[in-house]
């Protein structure tokens, strides 16, 4: 079933290349950070990268894949990389929390534990990330599209890329919903692949590679 009316296929966009598209991008977002402060330009193309990602977790979510196996790796990395997080940003070490600990708010909400799943969101980087994996693993699309430019409008985005990602995250859905699995890469090479990312260009800044 194609979802776009110009012979443009759902099926044929592979799970993991989207995953690993979105990791791609990431680096490229969190470069321009380091690269060009204060500039919104360099950084747009990276604000697809959390609800590619969140989009995807909700999808299994949804599909019935058990939340305690998100839960248990996202605390992992999370911790893992929140030293890294804070050396890129420029942040105290223990907020805001990493977008780990975003999708982890989620999977609380998910299994039951509202309260402290929206604690948690609220003190992350993407501060209604939480709420928005709830809604979407519910198949609730427009206020998980809500949640999401919330918590890019509640980060100082302006109102129209707040708009613009809302909008993307029902079209995500239905390219997520008819995609494909793709070349399958071990669990943890993902997990592993944001701590580590951040610890490298957190350690470059600390030595002055990003100084103008």
């Amino acid at each position: 079933m194609g979802i776009l009316r110009r012979g443009v296929r759902a099926s044929s966009v592979s799970l993991e290349g989207l995953k690993w598209t979105a990791l791609g991008l990431m680096v490229v977002d969190h470069l321009a950070f380091l690269l060009f402060p204060g500039e919104v330009w360099p950084r747009l193309p990276g604000r697809i990268v959390f609800p590619i990602l969140l989009t995807l977790m909700a999808w299994h979510l949804h599909r019935g894949v058990d939340p305690q196996k998100y839960a248990s790796r996202l605390l992992t990395f999370a911790l893992l990389a929140q030293g890294g997080y804070a050396l890129v940003f420029g942040t105290p070490w223990f907020w805001p929390l990493n977008v780990l600990f975003s999708f982890l708010s989620g999977v609380w909400m998910v299994q039951g534990k509202v309260f402290p799943g929206v604690l948690l969101s609220l003190m992350t980087e993407f501060p209604l990330g939480g709420p928005a994996l709830y809604f979407l693993s519910r198949g609730q699309l427009f206020w998980g599209a809500v949640m999401v430019g919330g918590s890019s409008w509640l980060m100082g985005w302006p109102l129209w890329v707040v708009l613009g990602i809302s909008l993307l995250v029902p079209f995500l859905w239905a390219v997520v919903a008819h995609g494909i699995p793709g070349r399958r890469v071990p669990w943890w090479w993902a997990y592993l692949f944001y701590p580590l990312h951040l610890w490298v260009l957190g350690g470059m800044k600390w030595l002055g590679v990003f100084s103008r």
